[in-house]
């Protein structure tokens, strides 16, 4: 089959700027590409031909910055040149634009976050969105509990498939070279014989690294050693920042050592920050569709603390992956999960492991590939249990 990825107008693919939703792209592509043509159509960047072939993938980009010449110029692509199915990320708003320009190609639209709420899109847009689509493929059942609330009527379009994550680039300490590599890594970074408590994510409000910073001061007094490594920026690819990020950076500095703000890491590299730390912690605060840290961290070997916020708990089993924080407006409550864990290292240790095991059998980026083609051949695609005990079959 010729397939047609559309993918959003914010952040190039292949991922050199980062993104989650980039990220994802990168980790199904070279398994759609083993038995379809491929055709990726994506946003320009310094660093990209706007016209290339890359591992037998072809790439179509267009200039960013306008969401509406953007989308044009994908129905004008999709009218001169015919696809079997155009797989349509993120942007149901813009969808029915291109569809129109492409009547004999079959729409699959995957959802990465909440862009079915009023102030997204309006309501007669959303519906023919759906009526077009043949089916719709979520990261989280929250997205998919979202659309179905706000939209009842289309539940049997519904599919939530689980994210995934390289499993070969993240590695636990105990793998083969892993620990030789870790122990480099904390030699290179200053952190030897320091417990080093992992964020990963962007510098903003909504992701809640200044709930951590306030919830440190109460760790560092049960745990002298311990370090609170915030890996990110306030926006993908750049170390611009703002008033927030700037507060981050002088509340840290009141912590002296025990904080370190590493500024934007470059996608390729950040496997490395997660073999650095001994635990995980994502702080959200707003309804995350489910962030594809926790499969990172996993993937590691890391146990995981994070808020029942969204799509978030949707991949923790509490006890045995992780833990979660149902008061996560309130540090006291950061503070007592991280020393929980601070203070249980074989229990920390034990939930990493079960976490490497549920990555190896469930998130690998094999099986999301394999759940969109089972979708799109219209057949069932493989059961991932989440923690509330809901089965992906019920929709």
């Amino acid at each position: 089959m010729k397939i047609l990825l559309v993918c959003t107008e914010k952040l190039p693919v292949p991922c050199v700027r980062g993104g989650a939703i980039q990220t994802y792209i990168d980790g199904i592509l070279p398994h759609l590409s083993r038995e379809h043509e491929i055709t990726v159509f994506s946003v320009t960047d310094r660093d990209l031909s706007d016209h290339e072939v890359r591992d037998g993938i072809r790439y179509e980009r267009f200039p960013s910055g306008n969401s509406e010449e953007y989308y044009q110029a994908a129905a004008d692509f999709v009218a001169r040149e015919r696809f079997d199915w155009v797989i349509f990320y993120n942007r149901p708003k813009y969808l029915p634009l291109v569809a129109d320009a492409a009547p004999e190609s079959r729409f699959l639209l995957s959802m990465h976050n909440e862009m079915f709420l009023p102030h997204k899109i309006d309501d007669q847009v959303a519906r023919t969105c759906l009526e077009r689509v043949e089916a719709v493929v979520t990261v989280s059942k929250f997205i998919a509990d979202g659309i179905n609330e706000r939209f009842p009527g289309y539940q049997h379009k519904l599919n939530p498939v689980y994210a995934g994550v390289d499993l070969e680039r993240f590695q636990p300490r105990w793998a083969s070279g892993a620990f030789e590599r870790r122990a480099s890594l904390l030699a290179k970074h200053g952190l030897e014989g320091k417990k080093v408590v992992a964020y990963v994510g962007r510098l903003s409000e909504k992701k809640g690294p200044d709930i951590l910073l306030s919830a440190f001061t109460q760790v560092v007094e049960q745990h002298p050693s311990a370090v609170l490594l915030l890996v990110g920026s306030k926006w993908y690819g750049s170390n611009e920042g703002n008033k927030y990020v700037s507060q981050l950076k002088k509340r840290a500095k009141r912590l002296g050592d025990s904080v370190r703000l590493t500024g934007f890491i470059s996608p390729d590299e950040v496997q490395d920050y997660f073999l650095l730390g001994d635990i995980f912690v994502c702080s959200s605060q707003w309804q995350e569709p489910l962030a594809r840290v926790h499969y990172e961290a996993m993937a590691t070997g890391l146990s995981i603390i994070t808020t029942m916020r969204g799509g978030n708990p949707e991949v923790i089993i509490p006890g045995q992956n992780g833990l979660l924080v149902k008061n996560y407006q309130n540090p006291d409550a950061f503070a007592t999960h991280i020393n929980y864990l601070l203070s249980n290292p074989k229990l920390a240790a034990d939930m990493g492991r079960n976490g490497r095991h549920l990555s190896e059998r469930y998130y690998g980026w094999y099986r999301v590939a394999s759940d969109i083609l089972k979708i799109i051949d219209n057949k069932v695609p493989e059961l991932v249990p989440s923690n509330t005990k809901v089965f992906l079959s019920n929709y």
